[in-house]
């Protein structure tokens, strides 16, 4: 108990000091793509997820929560993003019983490909460029008591845009205590606490004059743009969830969480999923409540189907559905296989 509580204070004094430097700042951080919320039961429940954290969506959204995990479970989703993007989740939990739970994740943004214009050549040169966010991340969770477990995550995070790319490292930290009553559930996270990134490449590349004023001088010298460096989108999460209603068939569970990102205002999002037989589940929430402004935000929902093969394996089919009010709507489809 003494570990669990220097944890505890440790997320809870270190993160307040680092939202202290910025509130409000949207596009202001790199990798701002880290904040896309992936897999359709969290996404679906409005991303109020913190506090439930007991399937692979853990690796997103509370590394503490893995531990839950007691099989092995492969996932993978893909989601139809904003203006003709996409990008894709590959997971893996591995139970390796008293030793904890082992987690790996690649998540893959595309934006495409477009044409090259130049001021020469505006209506294009022939050639095309392409972009990409990548990140890799690799997670162990464990249970300290029968109630508390912790994880944490190690991940690095790629930029690219045609020849100018950045690199960057981060860690999760993440909390989950679970009560006997109503299978109440406390959760905390912090996420993408690392490096600043900054873009270097061949496309920073420019003809430069030393100095115009001098006739006869080379005014072709190679150099390099400065980029600066930017920060990582920290955020800190605090997730509460509770199965307000359960019998043999029914059960229904509400969650809320409360958090506070390093490059946006503080929001709630809050969620419920009704699960049938553990078979069928209807899921709906609300993202970021309480934000003035409302660019990002508002109605989900989503369902999921569960198929046992045996008393082991199983198949599991999700969707998730998230409004948008001035772009598309985003919407993923998931297949998780457990063994």
């Amino acid at each position: 108990m003494k570990l669990y509580s220097k944890i505890l204070l440790a997320l809870l004094i270190a993160a307040p000091l680092q939202f202290i430097k910025a509130q409000d700042k949207v596009g202001t951080t790199a990798a701002p793509f880290l904040s896309i919320g992936t897999f359709t039961r969290g996404t679906a429940m409005g991303g109020a997820f913190t506090a439930i954290s007991d399937d692979e969506n853990s690796l997103f959204w509370n590394p503490g929560g893995l531990a839950q995990v007691k099989k092995n479970i492969v996932s993978f989703s893909n989601t139809t993003y904003f203006v003709g993007t996409s990008y894709q989740d590959v997971s893996a939990a591995f139970y390796t019983g008293l030793q904890g739970t082992f987690g790996l994740r690649l998540m893959v943004l595309n934006y495409g490909d477009e044409g090259v214009t130049t001021i020469q050549a505006p209506e294009g040169t022939g050639e095309r460029y392409s972009a990409m966010d990548l990140s890799i991340n690799l997670t162990y969770s464990r249970y300290l008591t029968n109630q508390f477990s912790f994880g944490a995550t190690a991940k690095y995070i790629s930029q690219r845009i045609w020849n100018t790319s950045s690199n960057g490292f981060a860690v999760d930290l993440g909390v989950l205590y679970t009560s006997p009553f109503k299978n109440l559930r406390i959760g905390m996270s912090i996420t993408n606490f690392g490096t600043d990134m900054q873009m270097f490449g061949d496309d920073l590349k420019q003809a430069h004059d030393i100095d115009p004023n001098i006739n006869g001088n080379n005014d072709l010298l190679p150099a390099y743009m400065e980029t600066s460096l930017w920060a990582l989108p920290l955020n800190f999460r605090v997730g509460l969830a509770m199965d307000v209603f359960e019998n043999s068939l029914n059960r229904l569970t509400v969650a809320v969480d409360a958090k506070h990102p390093s490059d946006n205002a503080e929001a709630l999002d809050v969620g419920l999923e009704y699960a049938f037989k553990n078979m069928l589940f209807l899921r709906g929430g609300y993202r970021n409540l309480f934000i003035a402004e409302q660019m990002d935000g508002g109605v989900t929902a989503g369902f999921g189907l569960n198929y046992d093969l045996n008393s082991r394996n199983s198949i599991k089919i999700g969707y998730s559905f998230q409004y948008h009010k001035y772009l598309s709507h985003p919407q993923m489809w998931s297949l998780g296989i457990s063994f």
